[in-house]
């Protein structure tokens, strides 16, 4: 079974319903555990996602994909461990992003979620993930890659810079419209593949201000911006942390995410929502 995003499906039950070989009875100390060390050059701290039988190189592989905190996506053979192809995600004369003096994710910051793939998208399929990065003049940025299955190669003019605006009032906001300013955020959650769009959600580096929450999603063929939703447009923090787990979703396209630690407005409108949009502690 292909494993192509966070815990198995886009509902994030973890659940394998295809399995016939692993059992209460092999799956024991003497049977079952390590089989390999694939050395990579930093942390991994998104789950990497497996592939069976891609032809690479004109060969069929079972393939394991796993991307660093130093701006570098591998791929495996998950059978003999042979490394694949590696690409670095980083822009000419840029580094992967310092920690910002936050504990929690250190010492690098650059690609920290889990990718998606779409084995039918493209020529190969595509692996969707976002990276951070710094250039030579200190400015951070946050881009959305999508990478050939095959050979690592970005398609569909990536990468593409994360912008966005948002109307509101709040926290780095000016002249109405809340700013996305990429040194202020990690892309900490699971990537979400709804419907042909891929969706990011975002958190701070150590309650760091100013901040905001925010889901961005893009075009799977293009990579271009399809929706922006601030989560404080008109307060402050209000962090998609989750833990690293994925977005999630069910069969009619709703998404599911907790939003944390920000401005909440305890004032409802007709309709039930937060008078001010601010959803700083929400399911």
């Amino acid at each position: 079974m292909d494993v192509v995003t966070y815990h198995n499906d886009i509902a994030r039950t973890g659940q394998n319903l295809n399995e016939t070989v692993l059992t209460p009875a092999n799956v024991n100390a003497g049977d079952f555990g390590k089989i390999a060390f694939l050395p990579v050059d930093g942390k991994v701290d998104g789950q990497p996602l497996y592939l069976s039988h891609l032809r690479v190189a004109d060969r069929s592989h079972n393939v394991v994909f796993a991307a660093s905190e130093h701006d570098s996506v591998f791929a495996f053979d998950a059978d003999s461990g042979e490394q694949l192809w590696r690409v670095s995600l980083l822009g000419a004369g840029e580094t992967p992003s310092d920690d910002h003096g936050c504990s929690q994710i250190n010492p690098e910051i650059s690609v920290t979620s889990t990718p998606v793939i779409d084995r039918r998208r493209g020529a190969n399929g595509v692996i969707y993930l976002v990276a951070m990065s710094k250039d030579g003049s200190g400015n951070y940025h946050q881009r959305l890659h999508a990478l050939d299955i095959t050979t690592g190669a970005d398609l569909f003019g990536a990468p593409v810079d994360i912008q966005a605006t948002y109307p509101g009032n709040g926290a780095n906001s000016f002249s109405g419209e809340v700013v996305f300013d990429p040194k202020q955020y990690a892309e900490r959650v699971g990537l979400l593949l709804l419907n042909g769009v891929v969706y990011t959600g975002w958190t701070s580096h150590c309650d760091i201000s100013p901040y905001t929450g925010w889901l961005i999603g893009y075009d799977a063929a293009t990579l271009t911006q399809k929706g922006v939703l601030n989560l404080t447009p008109n307060g402050s923090e209000g962090s998609i942390w989750m833990s690293g787990a994925g977005l999630a979703a069910d069969a009619r396209r709703n998404i599911y995410f907790l939003d944390a630690n920000g401005t909440f407005d305890t004032t409802l409108d007709a309709d039930g929502f937060p008078v001010n949009g601010d959803y700083g502690n929400g399911f």
